[in-house]
């Protein structure tokens, strides 16, 4: 069973390798209309998952707390986005754009140090529920839901 070190390890090498490679490949902005606007308001970490070779493992949003463990966005519909958390220790926020195409969130976030990166996602919005869906080249899944503040 992968324990919660485990996935904080492996999400920090992934946000980390994603945000500060410098590399993005994608130079135009958010789209505008084409956007989901669902997105826009205020949404707070409280479900995570991860499955690895067959094993899943779950944090419930008590457990999430418990841990002192932050990731929230702040999504604008004018396409900026912001995130903030602590998954790589201490408290960071990020600024950047957010834009959407069929199922996938792409967000380009800058980092503390002015690297920027690209990530994606596969997204549904449930209600109040955001559900972010993401693999690492080791085979890992992670789930992630949010909840509209």
């Amino acid at each position: 069973m992968i324990s919660l070190r485990s996935i904080i390890g492996i999400i920090v090498c992934m946000a980390l390798f994603s945000v500060f490679s410098g590399s993005c490949c994608k130079d135009e902005g958010p789209t505008g209309p084409e956007n989901d606007m669902a997105l826009a308001g205020n949404w707070k970490l409280t479900k995570m998952s991860s499955e690895y070779q067959g094993e899943t493992e779950t944090f419930t949003e008590s457990q999430l707390d418990s841990l002192g463990l932050v990731w929230t966005y702040k999504i604008e519909d004018d396409g900026t986005i912001e995130q903030t958390t602590n998954i790589s220790g201490t408290l960071i926020t990020m600024q950047g754009t957010w834009e959407t195409s069929a199922n996938k969130l792409t967000l380009i976030l800058t980092g503390p140090t002015g690297g920027s990166g690209t990530l994606v996602y596969e997204y549904l919005i449930d209600g109040n529920i955001l559900k972010l869906n993401w693999d690492i080249p080791a085979g890992t899944k992670f789930y992630a839901e949010f909840t509209k503040q």
